[in-house]
């Protein structure tokens, strides 16, 4: 029985060697594992940083021609959708009253739809002053058109056009000119 527990007690000593020679070699392994990950951790989310940072000023280089383009094709919108140079472009001598209205609200939806895109590089808010601008205009067209009698010529709509910006202390795409040009001096100034 001795013989059995020397022989047991010998062979964990084995064990208990060899498991140690491991954990000579495992530990500080480990240790050395541990550092290097975090090393390349933290390399790693730096250079994730920086490719981010030179992402997003690629993308700036790229945004901003175009986003300068858009302001400026809002603007272009704006005294294109203003009555007085839309009456101008539009009227024919003859037309009917109701054929020049019918004309007047599909230049100011033409333009519009013309310009969706330029929704991407201006704000909302700016976006939503265009839309707003867009049907108080054509409000403002029918408005004068309501007014008129059924044989009114195209000369009449203009003249009740002109009538009705008048009364209004503020034409529609003139607000829309001035806040568009505000934001535009907040973003680019």
């Amino acid at each position: 029985m001795d013989y059995i527990r020397a022989n047991f007690l010998t062979k964990m000593n084995e064990v208990a060697v060899v498991f140690l020679e491991i954990t000579k070699y495992l530990i500080p392994a480990l240790i050395v594992f541990i550092i290097t990950y975090y090393q390349f951790k933290t390399f790693f989310e730096s250079e994730y940083q920086k490719r981010a940072l030179d992402l997003k000023s690629e993308q700036l280089k790229t945004m901003q021609p175009l986003r300068l383009q858009a302001y400026e094709r809002c603007i272009l919108l704006m005294e294109r959708m203003n009555p007085e140079s839309l009456v101008m472009r539009t009227h024919k001598p003859g037309i009917s009253a109701s054929q020049l209205k019918l004309e007047l609200i599909a230049a100011i939806n033409s333009e519009f739809n013309h310009n969706l895109s330029q929704q991407l590089y201006v704000s909302a808010q700016a976006w939503q002053v265009i839309r707003v601008v867009k049907e108080e205009t054509i409000n403002l067209i029918n408005t004068a058109y309501s007014d008129l009698g059924p044989s009114a010529v195209g000369l009449d709509l203009s003249k009740a056009i002109f009538e009705q910006l008048i009364k209004i202390e503020v034409i529609p795409s003139t607000k829309a000119l001035n806040f568009i040009k505000k934001e535009f001096d907040l973003v680019f100034g």
